[in-house]
């Protein structure tokens, strides 16, 4: 089971994103994690499938992004279902509030983006994911190319038609003009009707739905939990809303902190005196005791 790591990334490099995903457990045969920086996200996906499924023998795909945190362990958790089509849990680019990047199982459009708590460790079949942490097998693949009709695996589109075949299209556009009416069941075979509306959807979206019509379920490993990077403009309220139980922790993180401090500045004044005569009374003799007098004997408070 021999996977092929892909990696998409922006201009922006995270080092810890990037560590994250070079400490990924590989087994003999895995090809290392391979970059591709891209201004737009599905051109990379494209070009690592066309890698993987032109220039390896890989059975299995990961996709992953390049602004996320992974458990080493995440190739390996994904594997061990032998599922064709599973995806690593994680989050949208957003924290006020935070969603889940996933959507409900379902066959029609538009998905329903998933709400709910989930459970940890737990196999949930969903409708569609984000492209950021997905194990793809080779058969997938090749059981959704036919349905793309020469339409790339990973793309941005309308989807308010199915793909389809534009020789054929052509061939009755120009049978019906030289007469041959009955041309036009070829268009209505080709022509179908999808969401009838022209905004835009996702390519992680698209594939899945197409993946699914195919016969393929996408499945959500929730044992795989992988951080998301983001911007965030921290703000006091985030303190004031932090529940009780961390504070206290936090408490006692920093007053720890602060008396050590305490400690290690009153033994360098201590040490600074014991190079001067007790009957001297220099300057900087009075302002150490200034300073070490003037410090508290254990942590009444914290300060910035």
């Amino acid at each position: 089971m021999k996977v092929y790591i892909g990696v998409v990334e922006s201009e922006i490099e995270y080092g810890e994103c990037r560590d994250s995903i070079e400490r990924i457990t590989l087994r003999t045969g895995d090809i290392p994690p391979v970059f591709i920086r891209a201004t737009k996200g599905y051109e990379a996906r494209q070009q690592h499938f066309n890698n993987w499924l032109d220039q390896t023998d890989c059975e299995y795909m990961l996709l992953l992004d390049g602004d996320m945190i992974f458990p080493k362990d995440t190739l390996e958790k994904l594997r061990s279902h032998e599922l064709p089509y599973v995806s690593g849990a994680y989050l949208r680019r957003t924290y006020a509030p935070p969603v889940p990047v996933w959507f409900e199982d379902g066959n029609t459009f538009p998905y329903m983006p998933w709400v709910d708590k989930f459970e940890e460790n737990k196999l949930y079949k969903i409708g569609a994911s984000g492209w950021g942490c997905i194990l793809i097998h080779r058969d997938v693949a090749n059981a959704v190319k036919p349905l793309l009709k020469g339409e790339p695996f990973v793309i941005e589109d309308d989807m308010d038609v199915h793909p389809y075949d534009l020789k054929r299209v052509m061939g009755a556009i120009s049978d019906i003009e030289n007469g041959k009416i009955e041309a036009v069941k070829v268009l209505r075979e080709e022509i179908r009707p999808l969401r009838f509306v022209k905004d835009m959807i996702g390519s992680d979206i698209r594939f899945p739905f197409f993946a699914k019509m195919a016969g393929f379920d996408l499945w959500l490993d929730t044992g795989v939990m992988c951080g998301h990077m983001l911007n965030y403009q921290l703000h006091p309220l985030d303190y004031i809303n932090t529940p009780d139980s961390t504070v206290e922790k936090v408490k006692e993180t920093m007053r720890g902190k602060w008396q050590s401090e305490v400690d290690r500045l009153k033994h360098a004044v201590i040490k600074g005196n014991e190079k001067t005569s007790p009957d001297e009374n220099t300057p900087e003799q009075a302002e150490r005791n200034q300073v070490i007098n003037g410090l508290p004997a254990d942590n009444q408070g914290v300060t910035a």
